[in-house]
């Protein structure tokens, strides 16, 4: 393991212990066991050290997801609920996650989730293009499409932003796949994956 991913290692640590809030630069060089100005030839801030950490997170989720994907030979829709069914089983330690949910870490959880709509946009686009292709679906902006369904998960859907119950989460996936059945022209139901049907 590199100096880089030793300074990471460290401050996931310091999440997990409920320290990283508080931490200095000087507190995640010590839990790295390196000197301060280490850190500093990797790292300008403290902040450097959390938005690589947040992208090796997501970039984490992003190669589970596509693993999923790789194995599969399905059609379009049978990809999506692979895909959606991947990311929303994934994992961002709960201690990151509260982290990421404080108000004064706003800007930091805006731009993680903009990461994460952005590259899981790229993938959904794909699979839409791969359904016009194949006859399932007649779309003409499959980026925007994708844009759409990713705001759902990472914003919407987010419980740290929005409490909602397992009723009210329901009823918004509904309206999500009658919207994407109606807006792709895909089949009615094809999208009853996303509430579990």
């Amino acid at each position: 393991m590199g100096k880089r991913e030793i300074i990471l290692d460290a401050m996931r640590k310091l999440f997990k212990e409920g320290k990283a809030g508080t931490a200095s630069v000087s507190d995640i060089a010590k839990k790295a066991g390196i000197a301060k100005g280490g850190l500093y030839y990797y790292f300008r801030s403290k902040e450097e050290v959390l938005d690589a950490l947040l992208e090796q997170e997501y970039a984490d989720i992003m190669a589970s997801c596509k693993a999923v994907l790789e194995q599969s030979n399905d059609n379009a829709i049978s990809k999506l609920a692979l895909l959606l069914k991947s990311y929303r089983s994934s994992y961002v330690d709960a201690s990151l996650d509260e982290y990421l949910h404080m108000p004064q870490n706003a800007a930091l959880h805006q731009k993680s989730l903009a990461q994460i709509l952005s590259a899981m946009s790229q993938i959904i686009s794909r699979i839409i293009e791969q359904g016009v292709a194949d006859g399932d679906f007649v779309c003409g902006y499959p980026l925007a499409y994708s844009e759409i369904i990713m705001s759902v998960f990472t914003f919407l859907l987010d419980p740290g932003i929005f409490p909602w119950t397992g009723e009210e989460t329901v009823v918004k996936m509904k309206a999500l796949a009658d919207m994407l059945e109606k807006g792709l022209g895909a089949e009615t139901g094809s999208f009853s994956f996303l509430y579990g049907q």
